[in-house]
């Protein structure tokens, strides 16, 4: 009976250290794209390969010790894997328009999507609540990407991108990327419910059917094509007409900061969250998950790029992260009246 509690604690342990890790990686995510300064559908190209080649040894220990995925588990890998490439190259874009700190609060719009779709899909009862809720999380992305103040998330730069406001259209591309990823974390929650014990095979899977959309998207939609020698940034900030000129040369450093990305921000990240998520309480996970845009919009964008957000984009910020954490039954976890003994 002791050992037995000795080893719940003791794995309870390695899942906590595990997921803070990759909630610390998760936050630096951003800031890393912008960092390394690739065109955005490349950038996701080599993230996600990188990210591969660091799972892929992982994945055939994996195989050896408890056995392969079965048929559903690879399927759902597979479709959560399309989706959030999708996300990663519709996010990269958002980076660039409206900051890194902004971009990673927009991808909260995710958890709309995650409950829509449980309910549709699977009979899941939303709360009463979530019909309040949604609008005005809505309402907070879209103040938070300023759209009402017309203003991205960097000090310098355009106003408008391909004729659109910088603001819109780098909100519109937040919140595709968001949506993308509520179905991600459905179509990957479905994955580890068929199969229990294996982590890093569906994220190599998945990691893999994320090279799909940005290819897809460089080769018939990008004018840049898969551009391993411009960036997108001109000394640290978007040229005034991004659509005709060529970032900074991609240098060692903006290299460095790729394979960071690509290890750390893809293979380690998405790993440790997805071990933790499956072993923990999922309010405490989730609460412990808002760590993440919270220190990229209110520490490091703002340290690393000087990225100031107007008092609207603030509002916004809060709104959707209060929403985030009033759907995930954050606020009972804090106000909870402690239990009371009888006296006998």
């Amino acid at each position: 009976m002791t050992n037995n509690i000795q080893q719940s604690g003791a794995s309870n342990a390695r899942a906590y250290l595990l997921l803070l890790i990759g909630i610390a990686a998760l936050a630096f995510t951003a800031p890393w794209v912008k960092l390394s300064n690739f065109e955005p559908a490349t950038s996701a190209i080599l993230r996600c390969t990188i990210g591969l080649i660091a799972l892929l040894p992982f994945a055939y220990i994996e195989v050896k010790k408890i056995g392969a995925l079965n048929k559903q588990g690879v399927i759902l890998s597979i479709v959560a894997g399309l989706f959030l490439g999708i996300d990663f190259t519709a996010w990269n874009y958002s980076i660039f328009y409206v900051g890194s700190g902004i971009a990673s609060i927009l991808l909260n719009l995710q958890i709309i999507i995650l409950l829509a779709l449980a309910f549709l899909f699977d009979r899941e009862r939303i709360p009463k609540s979530y019909f309040i809720i949604a609008p005005i999380m809505i309402l907070g992305v879209v103040m938070s990407g300023g759209v009402f103040d017309g203003t991205s998330g960097t000090t310098e730069g355009p106003s408008t991108v391909y004729g659109m406001n910088i603001a819109i259209l780098g909100t519109l591309c937040g919140m595709t990327s968001g949506c993308c990823y509520g179905i991600y974390l459905y179509t990957s929650r479905k994955a580890t419910k068929v199969n229990m014990r294996q982590i890093v095979q569906p994220m190599a899977l998945a990691t893999a059917a994320q090279l799909v959309a940005p290819i897809i998207f460089m080769t018939f939609f990008s004018d840049r094509g898969f551009d391993l020698v411009n960036g997108v940034m001109v000394s640290g900030a978007l040229p005034m007409n991004p659509e005709t000129t060529l970032g900074d040369p991609i240098t060692t450093m903006n290299w460095f900061w790729m394979l960071v990305l690509g290890i750390l921000g893809q293979a380690v990240a998405w790993t440790f969250v997805q071990y933790g998520s499956v072993r923990l309480n999922s309010t405490i996970v989730a609460g412990l998950l808002l760590l993440s845009p919270i220190s990229t919009v209110a520490i490091i964008s703002i340290i690393l790029f000087s990225e100031i957000p107007t008092s609207i984009q603030v509002l916004g910020v809060v709104i959707v992260l209060a929403a985030v954490a009033y759907q995930n039954n954050l606020h009972k976890v804090l106000f909870k009246k402690p239990a009371t003994k009888k006296v006998a």
